[in-house]
């Protein structure tokens, strides 16, 4: 009833029928009973800011321009909304209510694809993990991935993975899962670096073999019902309050969770009564939601206009005083202060300590520039004027004689000198060195200053050369995705050497050129794609800070960035991506306005895979055939960096 003859029609020439969701059986019943299909709606109404019916095509437009952050759940994944996009142009349906089931039915169709793809990748370490048997940990998963490939934040937080450590620990109280079901799931979350999918695939995962994760649930003691008993406590007596029958229940619960929300779960716990009837029931409770579809309303918020500027109010005392005062001389006089500020020390031709007897008091030119007639000195200089050879009130010797012309140095080391051999009060033979070396002034003594310098030389290392260089120009904020994208360094570069590595059929051995001063090592599975011919003196996009690894003990110190479609499949395609013409090695790539890399300079290469796994998801290539980064373009001079052919594929 919810979708239309016509989209019907529509949707069928698309390859996917109504309802109907073949990858994972429990794919439906995900997206309509948990959050999904309530996302992509909301998400909808809001992105077409409330006009609502429009066609399919102004719905994928919008979301092909839409940033991460202005979409829900699924739809935060630029991979999602691509391949969306891509359907929903192929779509003759308008987006209405009568039709929301039909769009939801088209994400259904995408994430089927994606998930096939997903599962296809994860093949070869499903086949390894079997092949190793036991119940691998964080340590043996890693050591399985492919070369180069870093652990995923996912699989680095998955559940089950981490009952490995409480098996090893005791078998008895911990039970594993073993078995197919088991390794398929440790390579989902290791194999999918985007979150939105892969908690996705997990919980379909979780669905499509609730049997087997029921078992392994019931299985452990803490969910077993305790033994019948009584405890005599001088009369009293304890009973347990489940049975078997509560704590199948209670355990079936609690594995729906990690697949459906609370509320769902606890009602196909109720009507099921085993988990042979789960899918008739998740399917019914399906059908309802279905009915109730509809595509909630969206108004665009009421811009607040601006509030007008106050005029800054006068200064409370003065203010009042100004106005209560009863004779014009004493306003005066007010407002003569308010204009100057001063006190009488300031002001006066002599006033203030005196320097000690044979102490030269340097004139600041602090004094010299008041006295010329230039313009006021501001902070604390100009408050405090010198006067000839007198000492300004709240001046030491050394904190006048080493003070800035614009006012007192920043800081204690500027209060005190040293005494005799001593260091001055509040300082080490470190933080006094490193004053003196930087001072304008002198120290007091002249062999203390020697004597504390040798000192502090032989009690401290080295100090450091330079000071982690700071980001300048135009950054993006903190936690941002742009700001994930800009700690990567990505440059133009020129392969100069390419061989094979030795006994490695797959893999070759390249010098890349990225304006420094000597070039790159890489290694790279091109083999399959490139001849050596062909990579011979070719530009290419280089990821630089990446953290070298060894590959058939050869470091790579850099990775080749390219377009890829069904990676890790015999159907895989690979084309490198190209620099514009004319760009010369060592130059960054722009993006929105950032240079890709400006905060590259303050990131340890330690940690710099997280950032990437955070990036890489977002990189596609468009139907133009150029690179993106959350759908904005990847540019080099302000021309874009492009593929040969390969369209709306990832990048790796």
């Amino acid at each position: 009833a919810c979708v239309s003859r016509l989209a019907a029609l529509s949707l069928r020439r698309c390859g996917f029928n109504s309802g109907v969701v073949n990858a994972g059986r429990m794919l439906a019943p995900f997206l309509w009973l948990s959050s999904p299909a309530d996302d992509l709606l909301a998400t909808a109404s809001k992105l077409l800011n409330g006009n609502v019916p429009s066609h399919a095509a102004e719905l994928a437009s919008v979301l092909r321009q839409a940033e991460s952050s202005d979409c829900k759940g699924l739809l935060s994944d630029a991979t999602v909304r691509e391949h969306l996009a891509v359907r929903l142009e192929a779509l003759k349906i308008e987006v209405s209510d009568k039709n929301a089931c039909g769009i939801v039915d088209v994400l259904g169709a995408v994430l089927e694809d994606l998930l096939k793809s997903l599962n296809a990748a994860t093949a070869p370490l499903v086949k390894a993990l079997a092949k190793k048997g036991g119940v691998p940990d964080f340590k043996d998963v890693a050591a399985l991935l492919p070369s180069g490939q870093e652990p995923s934040d996912i699989l680095q937080s998955d559940w089950l993975l981490w009952h490995a450590a409480g098996h090893a620990h005791s078998p008895t109280n911990l039970p594993a899962l073993v078995g197919k079901v088991l390794y398929e799931r440790l390579a989902l979350a290791a194999c999918a670096t985007s979150k939105p999918l892969a908690a996705c695939a997990l919980a379909v995962h979780v669905l499509d073999n609730l049997e087997v994760y029921s078992e392994w649930e019931t299985s452990i003691p803490g969910s077993k019902p305790a033994a019948a008993q009584r405890l005599d406590l001088k009369g009293q007596s304890v009973l347990f309050p489940f049975d078997e029958a509560s704590a199948k229940v209670v355990a079936f619960r609690r594995v729906l969770t990690n697949a459906l929300p609370m509320e769902v779960s606890a009602a196909v716990a109720e009507k099921a009564a085993s988990t042979k009837d789960v899918p008739s029931v998740l399917n019914s409770l399906t059908a309802q939601a279905r009915s109730r579809a509809f595509i909630p309303r969206y108004v665009k918020p009421v811009s607040k206009e601006p509030k007008a500027t106050k005029q800054p109010k006068q200064s409370g005392g003065i203010g009042q005083l100004h106005a209560a005062t009863a004779t014009q001389e004493l306003q005066w006089h007010l407002l003569a202060y308010r204009l100057r500020p001063g006190s009488t020390l300031s002001l006066a031709s002599r006033s203030g300590p005196q320097p000690k007897e044979g102490t030269k008091v340097h004139q600041h030119p602090a004094a010299s520039k008041s006295s010329s007639g230039g313009p006021p000195l501001q902070g604390f200089a100009g408050i405090w004027a010198s006067s000839g050879s007198v000492l300004p009130p709240g001046h030491t010797e050394f904190s006048w004689n080493n003070a800035k012309a614009d006012g007192m140095k920043d800081g204690f080391p500027t209060i005190w000198s040293p005494i005799g051999e001593q260091y001055p009060p509040g300082h080490t033979p470190y933080s006094w060195e490193k004053f003196s070396a930087t001072s304008s002034g002198a120290p007091a003594s002249a062999s203390a200053s020697k004597k504390v310098k040798s000192e502090a030389k032989s009690s401290r290392p080295a100090a450091k050369a330079a000071a982690t260089p700071v980001p300048s120009g135009n950054v993006p904020g903190e936690g941002t995705q742009e700001a994930a994208l800009c700690k990567l360094d990505i440059r133009c570069g020129r392969i100069k050497e390419c061989s094979k590595v030795p006994d490695a059929d797959t893999l070759y051995l390249l010098k890349v050129d990225i304006g420094e001063e000597a070039p790159r090592q890489v290694v790279s599975s091109l083999v399959k794609h490139y001849t050596a011919e062909e990579l011979n003196n070719r530009r290419v996009i280089v990821y630089c800070n990446i953290k070298p690894g060894k590959m058939r003990n050869f470091e790579s110190q850099a990775m080749i960035l390219a377009a890829t479609s069904a990676k890790g499949t015999d159907e895989e395609k690979c084309e490198l991506l190209t620099p514009p013409p004319d760009v010369p090695e060592g130059t960054r790539a722009q993006c929105k306005g950032f240079e890709v890399g400006c905060l590259s300079a303050t990131q340890s290469v330690k940690h710099i895979s997280k950032f990437w796994n955070q990036v890489q998801p977002l990189l596609l290539t468009n139907t133009k055939l150029e690179a993106t980064f959350d759908g904005a373009l990847l540019s080099m001079n302000n021309a874009p960096i492009t593929t040969t052919s390969l369209a709306s594929v990832p990048i790796y």
